[in-house]
């Protein structure tokens, strides 16, 4: 919540005419019929002739910094959604490619940045999303607001509703004994202490300074009571929860008391304070408690999870938390208060009702259990619906002000001629082709966003359909949505807009996953289509300068979005260059299917024969086509088939490359690694020594430097081999290796350690029958274990001292309790990465302080590169 909240106030120009919209640019949770009639009319006021068009603007080419990509900006704050674009980030596109009067489209749009920008730069839109929360957050951003009959609408609702929230909220001040109202109340999860049996609000323990496995300093919870001999005993945040209590009450008098606002806490050292904590403040939650909410709330299942069934891992992946209805991520003041605003929104009948409504459900999920509290202040949900073991209750009726505040400073647009239309961007049929000018889109990338599953509160509290998911183009093997079928969902799309698309218009889409595996494949789905890569060696990106927890710290997330240009060709010039024509003759193409699966297996090892004759066809862009045949002879040459122990003949092999593949590919790959890490010794040299302050480089701005490095990629991921080079400090960077450390990791490379590891895990992942003389010794599985610690492979070292074959005994004293303790390591990670909220304090890796500097001075030989 913003400091001193501002009620909605006018300050207007002379009345200005509102813009009208057309009829019918909106049609709610359904196709939009006019979409066809929309882009046939422009046809008819712009016809494309291809024999007289002269557009040639040629790419974009600078990246956008933080004064473009402001989020700090009215516009910005309307309403909240999952990895939004500033809009001055999309307007410096669109203004390039543009001119006014083009077709815009977007056919991912979220909240409408695309098309909302179009419009201010005079230009026509079209905004297409299968989520009905989206397109109904797009019309509301491309409708012009009428800010005065706004505010009288506001108004008019206030004085509807101003009643109930003032009991809702109503509190006294402890102070003078007057009248108060509630500003915020704090919520703590209750655990018990292991030695004690005392159970308490986490809000009551203390911190206390620890160490990680590797000596690094971190705080973690103690419990106020247990002191013997100085130690303190721990309160773990994993261990059994036993309830959400009320601990701490902010208020502001309406007595006249100065400073008006003031707090007080259910073990307030006060007696005045705790005595009212208990009159005023828990006995109003009683009374609520003890009350029906007399209006409309969505009940609805989240994701349709079974009765008996928690929602998570059930139907949904967008968090952890153990909550099953809508209903219940709110306390029930909350809960009543958004019912009773939603009531009074529905009964004015007025033609503002959507502007109120879009004010409503911005404000929803900061009113909800989700906004944690935070020593400075507090923060609603990043992303996840991950219910916070300190949360804020939030009044809503104030978040709902702010939100109307936001719409009373409108986006000036130049031009209301939009479409919006809730579907799937894989069927764009009711746009002619060649009719779009430009197209600028944030596509969903795998499963990074739940974008459905994240949506699915709006749509609830909005009365919009909620049952569309399974037209979703996302990752989420829950609801058996694999990459396999958002890569055909892609495809689709893609082919759709390189079909609607003019000849020599640009498509820009907007990129934020770190996995260059999907990165690759995004490229060749691109070049499937027909479109032309822009070939600038530099990467663009929109850096918002505005970070989330999880992007300043996280080891695979985006700091930034890195942007790629695509262009359709004009009539008679060459498309993309495809891996296989027509014309290649029977040994090219035995080369190409080769590298093909290669690089398939070398990321997928394990699958079975189907999918990767799924990914050799789909890779083979040309006329006719490759014999089943052909395929498994050229398969059998590189890979061989193994089945489950006790599977009959009928079972589907598992495919692996032979060993490591040839002793060739081999080395030819290692070369790769070794010119990669090159590339990126030469980039972390530079980085350091204009950030002297770092310890390490954030592993998505050595991704930025690897794909755009202008070199052959190995097929392993980066974040795979990466370890095999550079050490990974406990903050989750990357640093150059010590003298003492490149011994070591030089022996690792050369035994080929990693790919190994990946190979024999994944014979234990699918129980599969470990191939003769590739079982490793105790001592080597020991090793790998220790390789896995250090490089974060926390998964697979557990995996490999569980279910490895590993046999203490057949150590030496030393070795086995050494290889003990990288165990309880990688377990002791993966227990502290299963939560999602980061310690109070969060320390960083003090103890590779100072290591940069000494680092630095290693050459390139060094890396034996």
């Amino acid at each position: 919540m913003r400091k001193n909240s501002p009620q909605p106030t006018l300050d207007l120009e002379p009345e200005q005419p509102i813009p009208q919209m057309p009829e019918g640019y909106y049609s709610g949770d359904q196709p939009n019929p006019t979409l066809r009639a929309f882009v046939e009319q422009h046809l008819k006021e712009h016809p494309y002739d291809p024999e007289t068009d002269d557009y040639a603007v040629p790419a974009f080419d600078r990246p956008i910094g933080e004064d473009e990509a402001t989020k700090a900006t009215a516009i910005y704050n309307m309403h909240p959604y999952w990895s939004k674009k500033p809009h001055g980030a999309i307007q410096a596109y669109v203004r390039h490619y543009t001119k006014p009067g083009d077709l815009v489209l977007d056919p991912f749009c979220g909240s409408g940045g695309t098309a909302l920008v179009g419009l201010m730069e005079g230009c026509k839109a079209i905004a297409i999303d299968r989520s009905p929360a989206a397109t109904f957050i797009t019309k509301n951003y491309c409708t012009p607001v009428d800010a005065r009959k706004l505010e009288a609408a506001f108004e008019e609702l206030k004085a509807r509703v101003k009643p109930e929230m003032d009991w809702l909220y109503a509190t006294r001040c402890d102070r003078c004994g007057g009248s108060a109202t509630t500003g915020y109340t704090v919520y703590s999860q209750v655990f018990q202490c292991p030695r004690c049996q005392a159970k308490l609000p986490l809000f009551d323990c203390k911190t206390a300074q620890s160490t990680t496995a590797k000596g690094a300093p971190k705080e973690i919870y103690v419990c106020p009571h247990c002191e013997v001999n100085g130690f303190r005993e721990q309160i773990k945040t994993s261990s059994a929860l036993f309830g959400a209590i009320p601990v701490l009450v902010s208020y502001l008098c309406d007595a006249g008391c100065k400073p008006k606002r003031d707090e007080r806490r259910h073990n307030d050292d006060n007696p005045r304070k705790r005595e009212y904590f208990e009159k005023c403040d828990l006995a109003k939650l009683r009374e609520i408690e003890g009350r029906e909410i007399p209006y409309w709330y969505p009940h609805d299942r989240m994701m349709h999870a079974p009765e008996d069934q928690m929602c998570w891992g059930v139907k949904w992946r967008a968090g952890t938390s153990n909550f099953r209805t809508v209903d219940e991520l709110f306390t029930k003041r909350n809960l009543w208060a958004l019912a009773a605003i939603r009531s009074g929104i529905e009964s004015l009948g007025s033609d503002q009702r959507d502007r109120l409504l879009l004010a409503l459900n911005g404000a929803v999920l900061n009113s909800s259990k989700l906004y944690r509290n935070r020593l400075d202040g507090g923060g609603g949900p990043t992303g996840t619906y991950y219910m916070p073991q300190e949360s804020r209750e939030m009044p809503a009726w104030t978040q709902v002000a702010e939100k109307i505040t936001d719409q009373l400073r409108p986006a000036s647009v130049s031009r209301t001629l939009v479409v919006i239309s809730t579907q799937t961007a894989c069927d764009l049929s009711s746009i002619a082709a060649n009719s779009i000018d430009y197209i600028f889109t944030d596509p969903p990338y795998a499963g990074k966003v739940q974008y459905g599953e994240l949506n699915f509160v709006w749509e609830a509290w909005l009365g919009l359909d909620t049952h569309w998911h399974d037209e979703e183009m996302i990752v989420n093997e829950v609801r058996g949505k694999s990459e396999a079928d958002w890569a055909d969902g892609m495809r689709r799309a893609m082919s759709e807009c390189y079909r609607v698309l003019k000849p020599g218009r640009w498509i820009s889409l907007c990129y934020h996953d770190t996995s260059e595996g999907t990165w690759a494949l995004l490229q060749d789905i691109m070049a499937e289509a027909g479109f032309l890569p822009d070939t600038s060696a530099t990467a663009l990106f929109i850096d918002t300068g505005q970070k989330s927890y999880n992007q300043l710290t996280a080891d695979k997330v985006n700091k930034r979005d890195l942007v790629i240009n695509f262009r359709k060709p004009k009539p008679g010039e060459a498309a993309a260059e495809v891996i296989i024509t027509g014309s290649d003759d029977e040994r090219t193409i035995h080369e190409k299917v080769i590298a093909i699966v290669l690089d398939y297996l070398s990321l997928h090892p394990g699958v079975t024969k189907d999918r990767v004759y799924d990914e050799v066809v789909s890779r083979l862009v040309r006329a006719g086509q490759m014999e089943r045949h052909n395929f498994e002879e050229l398969l059998a040459e590189v890979a061989e088939g193994i089945r489950p122990e006790g599977a009959d003949d009928r079972a589907p092999a598992r495919w692996f490359l032979k060993g490591a593949g040839s002793e060739d590919a081999q080395e030819a790959e290692t070369a790769r690694e070794a010119a990669s890490a090159g590339v990126l010794l030469s980039f972390m040299e530079r980085h350091l020594a204009g950030h002297p302050e770092n310890d390490g480089v954030h592993y998505s701005d050595l991704f930025e430097a690897y794909v755009y490095g202008g070199h052959e990629k190995p097929r392993r991921p980066l974040a795979e081999w990466l370890p095999d080079f550079f050490p990974r400090t406990d903050s989750g960077t990357y640093r150059l290796p010590l003298p003492e450390e490149e011994d070591r990791l030089k022996a690792i490379r050369q035994s080929g350690a990693t790919r190994n590891i990946k190979r024999y895990v994944t014979f234990l992942e699918q129980e599969l029958p470990i191939p003769a003389g590739e079982r490793p010794e105790p001592a080597t599985l020991a090793s790998w274990i220790r390789h896995c610690k250090n490089a974060h492979q926390y998964a697979w070292g557990r995996l490999l001292f569980e279910r490895g074959g590993f046999d203490l005994d057949r150590l030496s004293e030393e070795a086995a309790v050494d290889a003990q303790e990288d165990y309880d390591t990688c377990g002791r990670e993966l227990r502290k990465g299963a939560s999602s909220e980061p310690a109070r304090g969060g320390p960083g890796d003090k103890a590779t302080k100072g290591r940069g500097d000494k680092a630095k001075k290693r050459k390139q030989g060094d890396l034996g590169l």
